[in-house]
């Protein structure tokens, strides 16, 4: 089952770190070089907001949540179909 985890908790990174340790570290340099932790997982922008991963069938254990800013979430829909829902939802 996926990992439903609220992004950049500590309970998000162990769970990244074990399927994804390569992200898990880019999200960590990430934070540190924005200095907070609620900006985008991925490029560091704010405003960001909670997503999860829907429509595809993912592995036993992936994470399947992340912090996006809009540019992020539109550039992984183009480039990888990947559909995201505002985690709350």
């Amino acid at each position: 089952m996926p990992i439903y985890a609220i992004p950049h908790t500590p309970e998000w990174f162990t769970a990244l770190e074990a399927v994804n340790p390569f992200q898990a570290g880019l999200t960590r340099g990430v934070l540190a070089s924005v200095g907070r932790d609620d900006v985008c997982s991925i490029c560091g922008d704010y405003p960001a907001q909670d997503y999860h991963l829907t429509g595809q069938k993912l592995a036993p254990n992936a994470v399947a949540t992340l912090r996006l800013c809009d540019d992020c979430r539109e550039f992984r829909k183009g480039m990888h179909n990947e559909v995201y829902v505002l985690l709350s939802e």
